[in-house]
């Protein structure tokens, strides 16, 4: 038999319409009684798809996996602009669009590829001398804001049926598809606003890996999130991975720096100087994440006073999860709509 485990790690939730990402959060806590827990990059509530949701250890984990590229699919309807840059705004100007030929929007999409500057919409979390943007626009203000650099990595047009537009964009943390949207229907002349958006990947994780919030509702007791529960060290497929002995372990989970001299040359990873690592053990999963302060080829292994890795997070398993009560195994539970 496997190590008994808490619930600790990450679940890709494949987040429904008319939600915030914040419901999808508290939900999870009250249902399934997860003391900590948050999000990966926020998806607007008229937005579907991949929210990854950290548990409890997992939490650690934000700063090391909020910076992957994100890819959407969108559809944009030409000829009208909103308050919000989305359907659920007020239309505030309406334009033609019967002139607009399909080839040319295909061509004006890709000038959008690469590093663009993007104004943030009034409607979003951007904050302006500390109070979010959105706050203002619903007391109906609108204020100045200055542009961001933000990278588009790949975007395309899937089909054309005006004054729809669909189209696949992969970019930068940071991004604002509503902004990208908006903008677009700018540069055709005719103003635009998204209709739909569903994120399908995020970072290194797809709407393949996600778990609909409809079998969610199904399921009643912790233990039942297992299937689909991506672990801490599994989060992390990038990373070089160190295998630690019982005695390492003890040593970094003390907040002790790895000298040489604490370093097996066989067991090893190749790494670059300034790069993260992991560090796990067979029985407990994730221990530690570790900040290389020489490059591999660069270690010395006859001068084992230098310093070679550092710990900056450090892992502590959660205990077994105890059934919650007044349910029993395989029980609806309470709605956590």
């Amino acid at each position: 038999m496997g190590r008994k485990r808490g619930i600790d790690g990450l679940l890709i939730v494949d987040k429904p319409e008319g939600m915030t990402s914040l419901d999808v959060v508290r939900g999870i806590k009250r249902r399934f009684g997860v003391k900590k827990a948050g999000h990966i990059g926020t998806l607007d509530p008229f937005a579907t798809g991949v929210l990854p949701i950290v548990i409890n250890e997992g939490t650690k984990l934000v700063p090391f996996l909020e910076e992957g590229p994100k890819e959407y699919e969108a559809v944009l309807k030409l000829g009208e602009e909103t308050t919000t840059d989305d359907w659920t705004g007020k239309i505030i100007t309406k334009k033609p669009w019967e002139g607009v030929q399909p080839e040319n929007i295909q061509a004006l999409i890709h000038t959008f590829l690469g590093k663009i500057d993007q104004i943030p919409p009034m409607f979003s979390a951007v904050k302006i001398q500390g109070k979010p943007l959105y706050r203002l626009a619903r007391k109906g203000l609108e204020i100045k804001r200055k542009g961001r650099e933000v990278e588009i990595y790949n975007i395309r047009t899937k089909e054309i049926h005006l004054p729809l537009v669909y189209f696949q964009v992969s970019c930068s943390k940071g991004t604002y598809i509503r902004s990208l949207g908006r903008d677009i229907g700018r540069e055709i002349g005719c103003g635009a606003h998204l209709r739909l958006l569903r994120r399908i990947r995020s970072g290194p994780f797809t709407i393949k890996q996600t778990i609909s919030w409809e079998r969610l509702k199904d399921l009643s007791q912790p233990d039942h999130l297992y299937p689909w529960l991506i672990s801490l060290e599994e989060a992390l497929p990038g990373f070089p991975e160190l295998i630690g002995d019982e005695q390492l372990i003890r040593k970094v989970r003390c907040g002790k720096e790895m000298m040489v001299r604490d370093l097996s040359p066989q067991t090893l990873p190749g790494f670059e100087k300034g790069e993260w690592l992991k560090m796990s053990s067979p029985e407990e999963g994730l221990v530690a994440i570790l900040k290389s302060e020489l490059k591999r080829a660069d270690i010395s292994w006859a001068h084992p006073e230098e310093v070679a890795l550092r710990p900056l997070r450090l892992f502590f398993p959660s205990p077994p999860p105890s059934p919650r009560r007044g349910e029993s195994p395989g029980a609806g539970g309470d709605s956590v709509n």
